[in-house]
């Protein structure tokens, strides 16, 4: 059964990387991508959780934004580690790291860093 995606990508990503992120999305969006960019969907007093995992289910990628601030975000682990768990090496290609700094990448990650 084909699974129809309201989103072509998901951006997970830091708060703190959130200007990079929001100009990616912006660029995105202006090439035709449908894109769950946090700042766009989750509305005031909406329940985080479960507006990330509607976005999740929705979209047909995940585009990890990697950095500093992202490794220390749970947020940010929550949203790679659904996606993985279903897919731990990423056959379907649900998941696409994005490097915004040159940090350290977390073991859990590294076997996606080419």
């Amino acid at each position: 059964m084909s699974q129809q995606f309201k989103y072509d990508v998901f951006l997970s990503h830091s708060s703190k990387d959130k200007k990079t992120v929001g100009e990616l999305a912006e660029r995105l969006q202006a090439d035709g991508v449908r894109v769950w960019f946090d700042e766009w969907i989750i509305q005031p007093g909406d329940p985080i959780g479960i507006q990330i995992n509607r976005g999740l289910e929705k979209s047909r990628v995940l585009v990890l934004a990697i950095s500093a601030n992202a490794s220390e975000s749970d947020w940010v682990t929550f949203e790679h580690q659904s996606i993985l768990f279903n897919d731990p090496t990423n056959k379907t290609r649900r998941f696409i790291p994005l490097r915004l700094d040159d940090s350290e990448i977390q073991i859990s990650l590294r076997q996606f860093d080419r």
